[in-house]
């Protein structure tokens, strides 16, 4: 299967690089998300559920990409154009991509400028349920013919 046009465009400014597709890799990719998603089921404090949820999500954006012989950039916002171009890949509606920007915003926040607010259970549940809307979306796209 071809990748996007926008995939391309993307190569062409800089906000993707080539990579090299390889199958196990990509299947780790998917066996890392599942992981944490399964992970994400056992009791732990709301803020290590959120980060559990969205390192899952990240291994799947990981894996489309490289499905797609791409990687994020260099760039400043690589993450925020990686994880936006997925999502509208594995077919996200728009409200589920805003919520998705809104908790890629809150990692970085909490991640390297201000932990407080700290995350509440309301944002945790929200990054698991993206993490579980999004692995079946991927794994169908994967191995599509």
């Amino acid at each position: 299967m071809p990748r996007p046009a926008e995939y391309d465009a993307l190569l062409k400014i800089g906000s993707f690089k080539p990579a090299v597709s390889s199958p196990a890799s990509i299947a780790q990719f998917m066996r890392t998300a599942q992981d944490m998603l399964t992970a994400t089921t056992a009791p732990m404090p709301d803020s290590a559920r959120f980060l559990l949820a969205y390192e899952g999500m990240f291994n799947i954006v990981m894996a489309v990409l490289e499905f797609h012989e791409v990687r994020p950039g260099d760039a400043g916002g690589h993450r925020a154009t990686a994880i936006q171009r997925v999502a509208a890949d594995l077919h996200l509606n728009a409200a589920q991509q805003s919520v998705l920007a809104r908790l890629h915003d809150m990692r970085n926040r909490v991640t390297y400028r201000a932990p407080l607010p700290p995350i509440s259970k309301a944002e945790a549940d929200a990054m698991q349920s993206v993490l579980q809307a999004l692995l079946p979306a991927a794994q169908a796209l994967i191995t599509s013919p």
